[in-house]
């Protein structure tokens, strides 16, 4: 008798672990999704090109590939978080790109063409959500009104140049574009900035309840316009910024510079698990997991001697895996309003 009592509790005892490491893993499915995928990631392609994935020449090549989407994905985070959507990031970019590169070859210092570059790339996000607010669009309507314009001027300066159009005198833009130990410590710096302002200041706080409910967020005392605002003007500056580190790559720039990066940027904060209609769930680690698992994504097709053409068709194939597995949640958490 007392032996099958002690079977029976033994089976309860179980039965409760199991349960709670059902729930455990319920409740942190979407951190498992996100650092599941970049494992997975990293584990195939590893194996797919013998060890070259992880090779200190590729390493290097994909830091200095990271840093311009690690950089914008951190600054959209803002955005997305309180249920905002931005399209214009390319086009904002080559155009902070294109001052940068008119302020250096005026003979400023480097410190003077990132801040020209940021300032720009500001005020194009002012502008992005003033419009919005002023004139009641959808922010997706008004940031694809900053990307005509912005993309509408570097088109006509490239388009009328004489020749290229690009830093006269690269040697100052080494220290970004070349040096990986800074690069290194700049992304740790952006990265763990972005967590502190997300996670433990009001900004983040704001952002969040904002995206979760603006009506709610309003009757507690949270000043909306200001925090939408507060959003997108740093997500400006980090785009700016980041314009000059992918100048720093490039040192010229075209009328395609900039072109596409907008999806890169929402594939790869999808592929971070982010929610792109913003709220409590949202979190600055999509950005970095996010952001690196989709270089080392595109990395390792490239290496794998994947075409062009597929590499775009495997993307948008995992990109509607990750949704999928996402949208076991409900829909309107998932995708933007």
């Amino acid at each position: 008798m007392e032996q099958g009592n002690s079977a029976a509790a033994t089976g309860r005892g179980r039965k409760g672990t199991t349960a709670a490491v059902l729930g455990f893993l319920k409740r942190n499915k979407h951190t498992f999704i996100q650092y599941a995928g970049l494992a997975l990631v990293i584990i195939i392609f590893a194996v797919l090109t013998g060890g070259d994935l992880l090779s200190s020449f590729n390493l290097r090549t994909v830091i200095k590939q990271l840093a311009v989407l690690f950089t914008i994905s951190v600054g959209m985070v803002f955005i997305f978080s309180h249920g905002g959507m931005d399209i214009s990031v390319g086009a904002v970019m080559a155009l902070s790109s294109m001052t940068a590169i008119y302020t250096l070859n005026a003979g400023a210092p480097l410190a003077a063409g990132i801040l020209a570059a940021v300032a720009v790339s500001v005020l194009c996000y002012l502008l992005n959500i003033v419009m919005a607010i002023q004139f009641g669009l959808m922010p997706v309507i008004s940031s694809l009104s900053v990307m005509f314009i912005a993309r509408g001027l570097v088109t006509y300066k490239v388009s009328t140049a004489t020749e290229k159009l690009g830093v006269t005198d690269t040697e100052q833009l080494k220290l970004l574009g070349r040096n990986i130990p800074f690069m290194l410590v700049l992304l740790t710096v952006v990265g763990v900035t972005g967590i502190i302002l997300f996670h433990y200041t009001k900004i983040g706080k704001y952002s969040r309840a904002v995206g979760d409910n603006p009506q709610a967020a309003a009757q507690s005392g949270v000043q909306v316009r200001k925090v939408r605002i507060t959003g997108y003007a740093i997500a400006g500056l980090l785009v700016g910024f980041a314009s000059v580190l992918s100048l720093a790559r490039s040192t010229v720039i075209s009328e395609n510079t900039g072109s596409g990066l907008e999806m890169d940027v929402i594939v790869a904060l999808i592929l971070g698990g982010l929610s792109l209609n913003g709220g409590s769930k949202a979190k600055m680690s999509s950005a970095i997991v996010g952001s690196i698992t989709y270089i080392l994504l595109n990395n390792g097709l490239v290496m794998v001697g994947v075409p062009t053409e597929v590499v775009s068709l495997v993307k948008g194939t995992v990109f509607l895996l990750v949704v999928f597995l996402l949208l076991r949640r409900p829909h309107s958490e998932v995708m933007p309003r």
